[in-house]
């Protein structure tokens, strides 16, 4: 029986800086050894000569793959969630799923076989699934699927634990909320239910998650599985100190949208959305005093206005949005400002970071701990555990509790 045809997207913008790094992974990527394939690279309006070194990798690389490379150049950066929304279009129509990996993301050669050999044996109710990602040294987890908190906030479970504490024997795939945009795969079909990929209102940031979102509360779901398929460039910069993996310092820009995308999602989905939003206020006063960033601040307002927008503009063509499916893990307010707190009279400005660090490693140990919480590995997966993953109600970091509570997935939507 022959493999489905995967279209894989790949997205570059100015990385010539970084040139060892985005060639080791482009590399990686033209070279997978999965069939059939095709690759679409688009190049964001790159200005750093990055453009051509890239036609130059693919071309050589051309001379002895049997791999259908196209490559897009746009005239101007229009952000990460529209350039793969143009490289969606252009896949092929015999394409049976898409990849999104990043051009700083170096897969394992077998990861995509891999990956798509378990979506293959599930039902079609998974629209997709990601592996585990480490940081390119290849010492720590980076993601392990993302997770969503039921006032909007949002992470990657797992991210800077070290991989020799991590027991791949004891963990089985798990729901998560989002996969993460660096290397996931979805169906096809799945994406055409919900409406497309990504929603063009997100210049850097909360496509994956607004995705994510959208397929849950289409009736589909989202796994990470076991898989570790390879290293990615975002954690390699970083440093340890005092037995904490600290991620690399985050520009403005970067910042803010960061939390003008996730503010706009949490608008959008979230009810009462006035609520959520004055619970994510005191987190984000908060940490903008930790970090003594404006950004954060000009976002919140920012995103929030977004959301309003795209609140009246999508809910009432899409109603069904309305209702929330996808799994959330709950949050003691008041624990999370108290813990937040003392991190800060121990480690000062490091404190969000530490704190975020913390609640990830913790969300992933729980996974690993919880045997009969989450989904059974089986072949079908066609009736899913009501209700699984509560894990137990135990507390994390004091302010987080480990539940995932999946949502009941037994009602399919119609076509849209």
């Amino acid at each position: 029986m022959s493999n489905p045809k995967v279209a894989v997207i790949v997205v570059n913008y100015n990385s010539k800086s970084k040139w060892s790094v985005i060639s080791e992974s482009l590399q990686s990527i033209l070279t997978m050894n999965y069939r059939p394939i095709e690759i679409i690279i688009v190049d964001n309006g790159s200005t750093d000569g990055s453009f051509e070194l890239i036609e130059q990798l693919v071309d050589r690389v051309k001379q002895n793959q049997d791999v259908a490379i196209r490559i897009v150049r746009l005239s101007k950066n229009y952000g990460f969630a529209v350039a793969n929304m143009i490289a969606y279009r252009f896949r092929s129509l015999d394409a049976q799923y898409i990849a999104l990996i990043n051009d700083d993301m170096c897969p394992a050669q077998d990861s995509l076989q891999r990956l798509i050999e378990f979506l293959e044996k599930l039902s079609n109710k998974v629209a997709g699934v990601q592996g585990i990602m480490l940081t390119w040294d290849g010492r720590y987890v980076q993601s392990y699927g993302g997770y969503l908190t039921d006032h909007g906030a949002h992470g990657s479970i797992g991210a800077y634990m070290p991989i020799s504490e991590l027991s791949r024997d004891k963990l089985k795939p798990i729901p998560v909320g989002y996969l993460d945009g660096a290397y996931s795969i979805y169906r096809v079909e799945a994406i055409k239910k919900v409406g497309g990929l990504f929603l063009p209102y997100f210049f850097m940031w909360g496509d994956d998650y607004e995705l994510g979102i959208r397929l849950w509360r289409a009736g589909f779901m989202l796994l990470a599985v076991p898989i570790i398929v390879g290293r990615h460039f975002a954690g390699a910069t970083s440093r340890e100190e005092k037995g904490v993996y600290e991620p690399p310092k985050i520009p403005y820009i970067y910042e803010y949208h960061m939390w003008r995308s996730n503010i706009a999602v949490t608008v959008l989905y979230s009810y009462p959305y006035p609520l959520q939003l004055l619970k994510r206020m005191p987190e984000a006063i908060i940490v903008s005093m930790f970090k003594k960033s404006k950004a954060i601040i000009r976002g919140f307002i920012d995103g929030m206005l977004l959301g309003i927008t795209l609140r009246r503009r999508i809910l009432k063509k899409m109603p069904w949005l309305n209702k929330l499916k996808e799994p959330r893990v709950y949050v003691r307010i008041l624990h999370e400002l108290a813990f937040l707190l003392r991190l800060y009279l121990q480690y000062r400005y490091r404190a969000s970071k530490v704190y975020s660090i913390i609640t990830k490693r913790a969300l992933l140990k729980a996974a690993i701990s919880a045997r009969s919480g989450f989904f059974e590995q089986e072949a079908s997966m066609r009736t899913p555990t009501k209700r699984a993953g509560r894990c137990g109600g135990e507390e994390i970091s004091r302010g987080w509790a480990t539940g995932f509570t999946a949502p009941d997935t037994s009602s399919f939507p119609e076509e849209r």
